[in-house]
């Protein structure tokens, strides 16, 4: 494919309102079919597939499998208020594939409800196709995590490979850092990082072809003017790595991590971020990993490989995530220490929490949504007014820009 600089939002694409104060965007939820409405109204809060009726259960070929198996207990989940989320991915438009079932209303929690357990602030709002908003929400790295590791290093401009919505760059430019060019295969994805950040260069282009890898390095060239590049950021998809699905060697996806490898010994940044999903510690018996890192060392990188959990971060979920640090200087940002306890188990429900008693227990579903219009099943609009009466938690301040992380993390110390 030709490489596209996409410097502008598609004409049909409105630019998000000045005063994000009155404005709620992207507040839709999908539609549920009459069996995933009977089962979503049978699972409790923090209830799940085992909560169903056996009559509701022999409605479904796929129900009666995982029923007959004893499947993962997050399948047709229902959120509960009093806990952070389980990993918000790009499934969360069907009740099947996850616990994405409303706290309290009987639906799906929409795309603005899922952005926000991403910690995407109010005022990043999500372009493209229905579709494709569930993608790019589901795929992104929550920013705050994006912003945890960007405080640890020395700020300056950086590029963000696979760009995808930007949720690693917001975390970056919160933290201070500088986007100098953003790029992605997906052209949704790319309107939806020049609409949030507005200085950058995003070009739409495929990677693992030779040309638009080449002009994409002459472009970050051009815009460094000779400077030396702070920082190589990016995400490589991680399909062929996730949980999600099956794990696959073979996935042409894989190679996309290696790409990156061109631009670190084309551009020789100071510092390197890729973040991945746990898996890619295994895949291939962990020699997929290595590699890359063997890979990296032989380019002059010294390197870590960090397991976050988002809630310790500050984010309303129990996702985890694998980041690979490297500096040509040696210097390597340390890990973060946590900011809030970890839920012990990620993947256990109840009354479960945890980790550190010295630290603030992690934000709730509820400090993070409750606040949020009701919308009924299929409904929602695309923007409307927001109610600032209805914050309850400091978490909605933050959302809506009311406060700062550093203020929400003070002030949630004060109160442990």
């Amino acid at each position: 494919m030709a490489l596209v600089l996409v410097n502008s939002v598609s004409a049909n694409a409105e630019a998000p309102e000045q005063d994000v104060d009155n404005m709620l965007y992207n507040h839709t939820c999908a539609t549920l079919s009459e069996l995933d409405m009977e089962i979503v109204r049978s699972v409790p809060s923090g209830g799940n597939w085992r909560n169903l009726p056996e009559a509701t259960i022999a409605k479904s070929a796929r129900l009666t499998q995982i029923y007959n198996s004893g499947g993962r207990t997050t399948y047709y989940g229902r959120l509960s208020g009093e806990l952070p989320s389980y990993t918000i991915n790009t499934y969360f438009n069907r009740p099947g594939n996850g616990t994405f079932i409303h706290p309290t209303q009987n639906r799906l929690i929409s795309m603005r409800e899922a952005a926000r357990l991403q910690s995407f602030p109010d005022r990043y709002r999500f372009l493209g196709s229905f579709s494709s908003r569930f993608k790019q929400i589901g795929n992104a790295v929550p920013p705050l995590l994006g912003k945890v590791l960007g405080d640890g290093l020395k700020c300056g401009f950086y590029v963000d490979l696979f760009c995808g919505a930007g949720g690693l760059s917001e975390g970056l430019r919160q933290a201070g850092h500088r986007v100098l060019v953003a790029t992605d295969l997906n052209r949704h994805m790319c309107e939806t990082y020049r609409l949030n950040h507005e200085n950058a260069t995003v070009v739409q282009a495929n990677v693992l072809n030779e040309a638009d890898t080449d002009n994409l390095i002459d472009t970050i060239e051009s815009k460094l003017k000779g400077r030396t590049l702070n920082l190589l950021a990016g995400g490589p998809p991680c399909q062929g790595f996730s949980t999600a699905g099956k794990r696959s060697p073979s996935d042409v996806r894989n190679s996309l991590i290696f790409r990156t490898l061109v631009f670190i010994h084309k551009l020789r940044p100071e510092n390197v971020l890729i973040e991945n999903v746990p898996g890619i510690r295994w895949i291939r018996q962990g020699r997929l990993l290595k590699t890359m890192l063997d890979a990296l060392t032989r380019e002059g990188y010294h390197h870590s490989t960090l397991v976050l959990k988002a809630e310790e971060y500050g984010v309303p979920q129990r996702r985890r995530r694998v980041f690979i640090m490297a500096a040509r200087n040696g210097d390597l940002a340390e890990k973060p220490d946590a900011l809030f306890s970890s839920v012990a188990d990620p993947s256990a429900r109840g009354d479960t929490i945890t980790g550190s008693h010295s630290l603030p227990p992690p934000i709730t579903v509820s400090e993070a949504i409750q606040d949020l219009p009701e919308i009924p099943s299929g409904g929602g609009v695309d923007s409307i007014e927001y109610d600032r009466s209805k914050i309850h938690s400091d978490y909605q301040k933050y959302m809506r820009g009311l406060v700062s992380i550093d203020n929400l993390i003070a002030r949630r110390a004060e109160q442990a």
